[in-house]
């Protein structure tokens, strides 16, 4: 398993974003993401630095994984300078 962290780092810990996993809300404080078979797991970390029970599995297809990334690169460019640290 190749595996990637993104941290949110620059989120004060009172305003992480909230994911849902498998017993309930948790608090984000970053994704992983790892190549596993012929898939591609995107996972939160918890705000405790460990893994949410619960992943989006995408198959490891290079058309969807970029159509994926064009995405979160135009809401990326949308966002103002001050808009980063408030975008819900």
């Amino acid at each position: 398993m190749n595996q990637r962290i993104i941290s949110f780092s620059n989120v004060a810990p009172d305003n992480l974003p909230k994911s849902l996993g498998r017993n309930g809300e948790l608090k984000t404080a970053g994704v992983s993401v790892a190549s596993v078979g012929r898939e591609v797991w995107i996972q939160p970390i918890t705000a405790k630095n460990r893994v949410g029970r619960c992943v989006l599995a995408m198959p490891k297809d290079p058309k969807t994984l970029r159509e994926l990334a064009a995405i979160l690169l135009m809401v990326a460019e949308d966002l103002e300078p001050h808009d980063i640290h408030t975008a819900a």
